[in-house]
């Protein structure tokens, strides 16, 4: 668990020093391994998309499951319609609602910080192609998702 707690401290970092410089192409998600195969020493697996990707995702009709794990005060602004409304403290008792481990999610929150968390745990769980949207709700709404309140 620290050792976790370590590497996501470093990961943060590590993507705070690169925001200066211009962005690396990211590989396509399906190209990176699932934690389970990673050795201790190396770097956590990346969880992360941003909007661009969501948006390259739905442009390709690549079909996903939007998770929304916010606070339900959270939930008066808005979220998409589509979304599937899971409190992240509640996924561990609602995992059944989840849809099967071989179904890509995308999970998003506020800002990305709690999907982030979510979305590892959710691996480790057995949903492989699970991904933390980096930009939260802001990236929801830029890809364009219908809004609910």
């Amino acid at each position: 668990m620290i050792r976790r707690l370590l590497r996501r401290m470093i990961d943060r970092t590590q993507r705070s020093s690169r925001a200066a410089a211009p962005a690396a192409p990211r590989p396509a998600p399906a190209e990176t391994l699932p934690e389970e195969h990673q050795d201790e020493d190396e770097p956590p697996v990346n969880v992360e998309i941003d909007t661009a990707q969501l948006k390259a995702w739905i442009d390709a009709e690549h079909p996903f499951t939007l998770v929304d794990i916010r606070e339900p005060h959270e939930l008066r602004q808005g979220h998409a319609a589509c979304a599937l409304l899971l409190r992240m403290n509640d996924i561990p008792e609602r995992m059944d609602e989840l849809p099967d481990p071989q179904t890509r999610l995308v999970i998003y929150c506020a800002a990305g910080s709690r999907s982030y968390g979510v979305a590892h745990w959710l691996r480790e769980q057995g949903w492989e192609d699970c991904w933390s949207l980096e930009s939260g709700i802001h990236g929801v709404l830029e890809a364009g998702f219908e809004m609910s309140h």
